[in-house]
């Protein structure tokens, strides 16, 4: 029995031997990794302290970026304030000058069209009764030259038929 002893303290001795030599070899794989990490930290420490200048600088640059962007920002909100009180301004005078417009409209048209309608009736009166007095063939004359005086009449009719005339298209423009 102590031979089985003997030979179970031999196995067992075997065992924790091939475990310590197990465990360095571990050990030495993670004090491998640890080195390579340590110098792929220190490499990326070197990296980042070449790199940790111009990202300061970039972040100043968007800092002041960002604080002219809410200058210009804060400029045209207060413009558009002022614009919006010009526009509600603009609104109301537009306002005010159409229903002027209309008030003027209703005042004036009325008047201006019966004026309108009077002169044209005066002025078909007179040339029709210029146009009946030149087509009259009773011819009542106890003066001069009469063909003379025919003819001064004729040409003092033709003036005023042109006059009335011009006012009658005058008149109709209007009427439109």
């Amino acid at each position: 029995m102590e031979e089985a002893l003997q030979y179970t303290q031999l196995i067992t001795n075997i065992i924790i031997i091939i475990l310590f030599i197990g465990i360095l070899i571990f050990l030495f794989r993670v004090i491998s990794s640890v080195k390579n990490l340590t110098d792929r930290v220190g490499k990326f420490s070197g990296e980042f302290s070449d790199i940790k200048p111009k990202i300061l600088e970039t972040i100043e640059k968007v800092n002041k970026l960002s604080e002219n962007v809410n200058s210009v920002v804060t400029k045209v909100n207060e413009n558009v304030d002022v614009l919006e009180t010009v526009v509600y301004k603009v609104k109301d005078t537009a306002d005010s000058i159409i229903e002027f417009e209309k008030k003027i409209h209703q005042r004036i048209e009325p008047p201006v069209m019966e004026t309108l309608s009077t002169i044209t009736a005066v002025s078909a009166g007179i040339k029709t009764f210029i146009d009946t007095w030149k087509n009259k063939k009773e011819v009542r004359y106890t003066g001069g030259n009469i063909n003379e005086d025919i003819f001064e009449i004729k040409e003092q009719v033709e003036e005023v038929n042109k006059e009335l005339d011009e006012v009658n298209s005058k008149l109709s423009d209007l009427q439109k």
